[in-house]
């Protein structure tokens, strides 16, 4: 209560500052009221006047600091929120409609894809090796000449020409698929998609396949992901008895062979090898099985590296499609 010589008493609550500038109060209650200082008063009755409202009430009530701080962990617990929404989400979907999606993005590759018997039967002996699912991992390379491979919905996998043509052993080739199967088997690839498309990729309403494909192919997933898919293919290497330290040369090389590349060799734009991963891979070897064998016997390695053979390979490189 604020009690002042020749005036009723006001009570405190009732008071606003009218002026952040300037001691200048109002009342609530009465239009027009107004109370001045020409002076500041003593501090006792300074503390218990209302602060001016310089960014909200809220917000002048706790202070900006703080405002700011409760803004930034609420803005944290979004972001959580979204991210395992989607993660939750993605699990949802039934894995009939996922495989359907898979189909029709690799569907646009139809005329690249290599089908030699021989190399697509070592392919597919390998991925059952290398996938602890009872959900068949369906797997196909296309005849382009670039460093990559993606997983796509539906447990589909595309390893492109190029990784092929630049692996030297299939135990390299053992690491890489084994990575992709991991972003399937995580659900990384849906949620990718959702974060880029939205709810409309479950309407038809998001995009195209082709737009679908190329989100893939561009897809940075997050460094927990990446963790996860690394962690998952040194698991299944070592269970299939298949040396992680080939991936782990692999990625070495490729790092410094990009370095100064551009173009075709893209391989660690969507996948990119640190020395944190390297590390991963080549500890695992070595403390892994003594009586590795290799991922591919030689006639199936020398089957796989010609599964392109007779099929047109694409001329101009357009990661658009």
């Amino acid at each position: 209560m604020l009690a002042i010589e020749g005036f009723d008493p006001v009570a405190l609550s009732d008071l606003q500052r009218v002026d952040p500038d300037r001691l200048v109060f109002g009342r609530k209650d009465v239009d027009g009221w107004r109370l001045g200082f020409d002076a500041d008063p003593p501090g006792p009755i300074l503390w218990q006047l209302p602060a001016g409202a310089r960014y909200g009430g809220p917000i002048d009530r706790i202070g900006l600091w703080w405002a700011a701080g409760i803004a930034l962990v609420l803005s944290a617990l979004v972001l959580v929120g979204t991210i395992k929404g989607l993660d939750l989400l993605a699990r949802a979907i039934p894995y009939a409609w996922e495989q359907k999606l898979g189909d029709a993005i690799s569907g646009d590759f139809g005329e690249q894809a290599c089908r030699a018997p021989g190399g697509q039967k070592a392919l597919d002996d390998l991925a059952r090796r290398l996938s602890p699912s009872d959900r068949p991992i369906r797997i196909g390379v296309v005849n382009i000449p670039i460093v990559n491979a993606i997983a796509l919905p539906g447990g589909r996998i595309l390893v492109f020409r190029g990784l092929i043509d630049e692996a030297r052993s299939p135990d390299e080739v053992a690491g890489v698929v084994a990575h992709e199967i991991g972003h399937v088997e995580n659900r990384h690839v849906m949620v990718a998609l959702l974060r880029r498309f939205g709810l409309g990729l479950l309407i038809g309403s998001g995009g195209s396949a082709a737009e679908y494909g190329q989100a893939l192919l561009d897809a940075r997933y997050s460094r927990s992901a990446e963790s996860e898919a690394d962690e998952f293919s040194v698991k299944q290497l070592l269970h299939a008895g298949i040396s992680p330290a080939a991936t782990a040369a692999f990625f070495r090389r490729m790092s410094k062979e990009e370095a100064g590349m551009s173009g075709p060799l893209v391989y660690l734009a969507s996948h990119p090898p640190s020395d944190e991963r390297r590390r991963r891979f080549e500890s695992a070897a070595a403390g892994g099985n003594a009586a590795f064998r290799p991922a591919l016997s030689p006639d199936q390695w020398a089957a796989l590296r010609s599964i392109c053979a007779g099929t047109k390979p694409l001329g101009d490189i357009d990661l658009r499609f």
